[in-house]
């Protein structure tokens, strides 16, 4: 990693640079409050998401695409609400509100990026069918899982990029680098930003255990969720049979979750097929 490194840089410093954090609207923030909560005035959170016109916009046109097959044309933040229910809506609301608080980064491919969160997040939650855990939850915990990434590249957009190149060159992993060059990683960073952002502790939890879930005291179903998820975008390209699948797999999340691999692994081609129906989104 020669001619990669540059002075260390605390984690603190990162959010001091107030003017460069990411916002969401106030909206979105009791949205992300309310998977904490079980008694959720519906109503009145649907007509502070009509209040935000960019957002509404965002979510009826998601709505009414042919993803979410609506049986009629959703005119309304109430009429989505009904047809799709508050779940659905909450996640539009939500993933909304977080892709649109980044400002673009000279240099970092955004579409690219929020893609890839995409996918993850699609698969998180038909892994969750699987896991008989909730979905929409694990939809946002993927759709959030690397946010920190995206933040490092707000700080530090040189560093970030030469890391970017040693990882796409397979110099290192991604956790590596940027450790040993800035002095904290990308989980650490979207971990931080998930609590500042008030999204419940499991969430947090997850995005700080993704890549070792394992080492979670107590063990966290959303954690291996998630981790399976990012192992089967990482190597979706690269493996096409049941065999490879069944040697590829991580053995202890299955365990722990209750779920044959076997059998799973059968069902891995019913992911070819999977959308998010938030494409929309990024485009």
């Amino acid at each position: 990693m020669q001619g990669i490194r540059e002075s260390g840089m605390k984690l603190e410093e990162v959010f001091e640079q107030t003017h460069k954090l990411p916002t969401i609207p106030k909206v979105v923030q009791e949205l992300i409050d309310s998977f904490s909560k079980d008694d959720i005035d519906i109503e009145t959170i649907a007509k502070k998401i009509a209040l935000d016109q960019v957002i509404t916009a965002k979510v009826l046109r998601l709505a009414n695409s042919a993803h979410f097959g609506a049986s009629r044309q959703i005119a309304s933040v109430n009429d989505a609400v009904v047809v799709l229910g508050f779940n659905t809506v909450r996640t539009l609301v939500v993933a909304s509100g977080v892709t649109g608080a980044f400002i673009t980064t000279p240099g970092f491919d955004r579409k690219r990026f929020w893609k890839h969160s995409l996918r993850v997040a699609t698969l998180a939650k038909w892994i969750s069918k699987s896991a008989k855990f909730n979905g929409e939850v694990a939809f946002t915990t993927g759709m959030i899982h690397s946010i920190g990434e995206m933040l490092i590249h707000i700080v530090a957009p040189e560093l970030a990029a030469k890391i970017d190149q040693y990882v796409e060159n397979g110099a290192a992993d991604r956790v590596a680098l940027e450790t040993n060059n800035i002095g904290f990683d990308y989980v650490m960073v979207g971990e931080e930003l998930a609590k500042r952002w008030n999204f419940p502790v499991d969430i947090q939890m997850a995005v700080k255990y993704q890549n070792m879930p394992n080492a979670q005291e107590p063990p966290s179903k959303l954690s291996h969720v998630l981790h399976i998820a990012l192992h089967i975008a990482h190597k979706e390209a690269d493996i096409s049979t049941n065999e490879e699948w069944m040697a590829s797999l991580p053995t202890t999340s299955f365990a722990y979750l209750g779920i044959d691999q076997a059998a799973f692994s059968l069902q891995l081609e019913e992911i070819n097929d999977l959308g998010s129906g938030m494409e929309e989104m990024i485009t």
